[in-house]
């Protein structure tokens, strides 16, 4: 595709004095930003990645070689199905191909053993029961490793460190030093929003392993209509997870010691019910399936059958009941709502759902966490049941005067809200600030150290901390996990590290040792999105160059100069003026530039990471997608360039040169569509290796939305009207062109 794109250059370059791509400039200088790490322990300044940092690390002198020789010890309640032994025992053999003897009886002095032990108060003394079951004490010396944990999860964490360590050095060295360590929160919750896709069976196993491993202990799963609802199947899709399906997931993640619970929305974001004609009577406003009336009876009844049906397939001690953007509450024309509204207000009323919700669920065994924001007022805050939970305390979008103060002395417990990803149309998070485009952009590690430590939430009955990531439009789970990570890190040990010694121990830890430059990888995906994202106006896209008249070819040309540059504001809207490098933004050669570097980055390391090689083949089918939308803008350029060319050529009686830049035209547009349906093809075939096929999200939907084949085909009817009208001497191949 690339020699066929470079020929067609050639030849417009031939019949066009000047065209867009030569004004174009692009300075490598871009690439070659590095992150300066600040290292804020030893242990990081020795070449050993820990996430999360543990509480308390004691050095000592000089480090050791871990190997074959060695031997496992199971001290007394411990055995070789508990978890712990079987994932260090799994991931020794699969990860470092080191496969150990287990005994249950001490070993002859001498021999170096790794001694797996239970001692309730062995660490964090004094911690509340249950940030105590989660501590743990490792202990490396050159003969004996100590990995003793207060209960069966302090164990599993132990083994969590125990192997990052080991996985931080090719040779398998570890350090002499002790580590003491438990959480600074009990819950540290990740967010699973299926709401536009779904995920496999195995691959949510695999998530949960990956979750546990970084020390996350909660999961938030978004299920909508990807349960199977005995009660109402017209709800479900067809490949939906059936009762025990959750349940075995559940159980998987159970074992992990993971908190798995169900969040389902009500009253709003409920398309994935009121979109079925069974349920239209239900809507709170006719035209709309997003918001259903929470003042009928049938609405209760069909929210408390699904609720049912939930609680039998999860088994974890809470449930979240999302009472999120109730836009419409009380808007409802015909259902009485209105005159609800006008007794309690927005507020009562969201005060009355959720304790009609509350109850439901507390009757039934359960912790219930809730979205606590607009339209809830802070001064019926305590009108609430002080059980309740607010999952989205600490984020100033959120929050309003005197709210947490409320809350605290309401006796409401909270969890630290922060969104790595949410309603915007981007694939890829802000991760980092923007290097290549100067404008404003959230750092979220920063950010979410700031939430998570230094917030005045942290006055408050702080449960731990939900970091979520919002599906909008289907975007693929494996582009959260460095946030995902980075919000367990600080629900673990808040204050630490600082967040830009976060990107690089990923890396290390996450695709292990061998990985070059990701670091590099994820500042450019950061940034390249941007392009991805804004180069289309929000709300009507882009046109296409104007198609020339059939009799004189004049094509009014305008799409270079409203849309040949890119910028970017504040407000993040799309300019009708795109700026170039003056202003801090970058052009469409240096787009194309940075997309390549990406690409070149993921390509090689697909080679040589040791772990989650999936996760770069998914980066790399979006960075083509990426530089092909930077192609698309490229090639529309030059295109209007050709038919300028075209409609120059007629006026001075040069038809034949006319026509060939008419083909030419057709071409370029013609090659765009086909490495469009080619680089799909690898998108879809990569993503659907891990989610269902019905679920992917149409990366291309705006360039389809654009009809380009329809616009080659009308090209076409000119051309040959154009040449048949003029009645000039043209040959069979410029007339009708086969393979040119």
């Amino acid at each position: 595709m690339t020699s066929k794109r470079n020929n067609h250059f050639k030849i417009i370059l031939l019949l066009t004095a000047a065209l867009f791509l030569s004004n174009l400039s692009f300075s490598p200088s871009f690439l070659n930003a590095k992150t300066v790490n600040k290292a804020k322990t030893s242990l990081w300044d020795s070449g050993y990645a820990l996430l999360p940092e543990p509480q308390k690390i004691e050095i000592g002198e000089g480090s050791f070689k871990f190997g074959i020789e060695w031997k496992f010890e199971l001290s007394p309640g411990v055995t070789k199905q508990h978890i712990a032994v079987k994932t260090i025992l799994d991931r020794l053999n699969n990860e470092f191909n080191v496969n150990l003897p287990v005994k249950k009886d001490s070993y002859d002095l001498g021999e170096k053993v790794i001694q797996l032990a239970i001692r309730s108060s062995s660490a964090a003394v004094g911690k509340k029961e249950a940030i105590a079951r989660q501590s743990y004490i490792l202990e490396l010396k050159p003969d004996k490793i100590l990995i003793c944990g207060n209960d069966n999860t302090g164990l599993l964490y132990g083994v969590q460190t125990f192997l990052q360590l080991l996985g931080s050095k090719a040779d398998y060295t570890l350090p002499v030093c002790k580590i003491e360590d438990w959480p600074d929160l009990e819950l540290r919750i990740s967010h699973w929003c299926e709401k536009e896709h779904q995920s496999k069976l195995e691959t949510l196993k695999e998530y949960i392993d990956r979750a546990v491993e970084f020390k996350i202990n909660g999961i938030g799963w978004h299920i909508e209509d990807t349960f199977k609802y005995e009660k109402h199947p017209v709800i479900d899709v067809s490949t939906a997870f059936t009762k025990e399906q959750i349940q075995e997931i559940d159980k998987y993640a159970r074992e992990r010691y993971i908190e798995l619970f169900p969040i389902l929305d009500f009253p709003a974001h409920m398309s994935f019910v009121l979109k079925h004609q069974e349920f239209v009577h239900l809507r709170e406003l006719p035209e709309s399936s997003y918001f259903m009336c929470p003042t009928k009876k049938e609405s209760w009844n069909l929210i408390f059958d699904m609720i049912d049906e939930l609680l039998e397939a999860f088994q974890g001690k809470y449930f979240h009941f999302s009472t999120d953007e109730l836009f419409y509450l009380g808007d409802g024309p015909n259902c009485g709502c209105a005159e609800k509204v006008k007794e309690l207000g927005p507020s009562g009323m969201f005060v009355e759902i959720m304790r009609k919700a509350g109850k439901y669920l507390e009757d039934r065994g359960k912790e219930v966490m809730f979205w606590g924001e607009r339209p809830l007022e802070v001064k019926d805050i305590r009108k609430l049941p002080s059980t309740l939970i607010d999952a989205v305390a600490g984020d100033p979008i959120y929050e309003r005067e005197g709210e947490l103060k409320t809350q605290k002395e309401h006796g409401m417990r909270v969890l630290v809200y922060f969104a790595i990803k949410g309603g915007e149309k981007r694939i890829f998070p802000d991760y980092v600030p923007y290097k290549y485009h100067k404008i404003y952009s959230r750092d979220y590690l920063n950010t979410m150290q700031h939430q998570i430590y230094f917030g005045e939430v942290r006055n408050n009955k702080v449960l731990g901390n939900f970091t979520a990531a919002w599906d909008d439009h289907g975007s693929n789970h494996e582009v959260i996990w460095l946030g995902l990570i980075g919000g367990g890190t600080y629900g673990w040990h808040a204050g630490s590290p600082e967040a830009d010694e976060i990107p690089p121990k990923f890396m290390r830890l996450f695709y292990g040792i061998n990985e070059v430059n990701m670091e590099e990888a994820y500042e450019l995906m950061s940034d390249v999105a941007l392009f991805w994202t804004f180069s289309w106006d929000r709300r009507k896209g882009i046109d296409l160059p104007h198609l020339p008249e059939p009799n004189t070819l004049y094509n009014n040309p305008y799409w270079k100069d409203r849309y040949s540059k890119i910028s970017y504001t504040k407000d993040r809207h799309l300019t009708s003026r795109f700026g170039g490098n003056s202003d801090g933004t970058l052009n469409l050669t240096d787009e194309s530039e940075l997309c390549k570097r990406l690409i070149d980055i993921l390509n090689n390391n697909l080679g040589r990471v040791l772990k989650n090689k999936y996760n770069i083949e998914v980066f790399l089918s979006i960075a083509k997608c990426w530089l092909h939308n930077v192609y698309l803008f490229e090639t529309l350029a030059v295109i209007e360039d050709t038919l300028s060319a075209a409609h120059n050529m007629q006026r001075q009686n040069r038809f034949e040169e006319a026509v060939l830049n008419l083909m030419t035209a057709e071409k370029l547009a013609e090659d765009i569509c086909e490495e469009r349906k080619q680089y799909y093809q690898q998108y879809v075939t990569t993503w659907k290796m891990k989610r269902f096929p019905s679920s992917q999200m149409d990366i291309f939907r705006r360039e389809r939305n654009l009809n380009l084949e329809k616009w080659i085909y009308d090209l076409k009817a000119i051309r040959q009207t154009f040449a048949l009208k003029h009645q000039f001497e043209i040959s069979e191949k410029l007339l009708y062109p086969s393979n040119y």
